[in-house]
């Protein structure tokens, strides 16, 4: 088993990707699916997934048609190596986040992470997770515990003044794809 696997698939887990036992003999699967424009990035974290794996990966790709101009790109990983991320991340059948999951994943967790649910809100930083209050203090003392201040908002995820905004993004700039960079500037309203 490759920790280093583990710790790239639990750091896609806590964003977008999500982990499943699937088929007929209910083996885990890695699911990643973004929209066609994020393709880069997807690209990306296969790239990292391939480049930690002992041995061949099997991937699947296909695209998820939606009303709209853009389509939806899945990406499907299959591994027996994804059995130690499955039993840390679901113990139950049940997803969720412990300061094990977050230590393991480190600050390549925390940029996955920034990359999914990040962003600037005027010259505030906000990475909102969707996690249970409890995960949320799990994060927020991690980061704090490697001096960046960070308060948790209840409900919503973790949030950064400004001062910690830009400490926060200095130190995950440099493990952050190009691709996924325009997430540390102020995005524009949306209508």
């Amino acid at each position: 088993m490759s920790a280093q696997f583990v710790a790239r698939v639990l750091s896609s887990c806590l964003g977008v990707g999500t982990l499943g036992l699937r088929g007929q003999k209910q083996r885990p699967w890695l699911e990643i699916i973004r929209l066609e424009t994020e393709k880069p990035y997807i690209n990306y974290q296969l790239k990292l997934l391939r480049a930690c794996h002992p041995g061949k990966l099997d991937c699947h790709w296909d695209t998820i048609p939606l009303p709209g101009f853009y389509d939806k790109v899945r990406l499907r990983v299959r591994s027996d190596e994804l059995y130690r991320a499955y039993e840390l991340m679901y113990p139950r059948d049940r997803k969720v986040i412990t300061p094990q999951i977050i230590s393991i994943t480190g600050m390549e967790g925390v940029s996955a992470l920034w990359s999914d649910r990040g962003r600037v809100v005027g010259r505030l930083g906000k990475i909102i997770t969707r996690w249970s209050d409890d995960e949320n203090a799990y994060l927020a003392d991690w980061i704090t515990s490697h001096g960046i201040d960070c308060q948790v908002t209840k409900g919503q995820g973790v949030r950064f003044n400004r001062e910690a905004t830009k400490q926060i993004i200095d130190a995950i700039r440099p493990i952050t794809p190009r691709c996924m960079r325009f997430k540390f500037v102020k995005q524009p309203p949306r209508l």
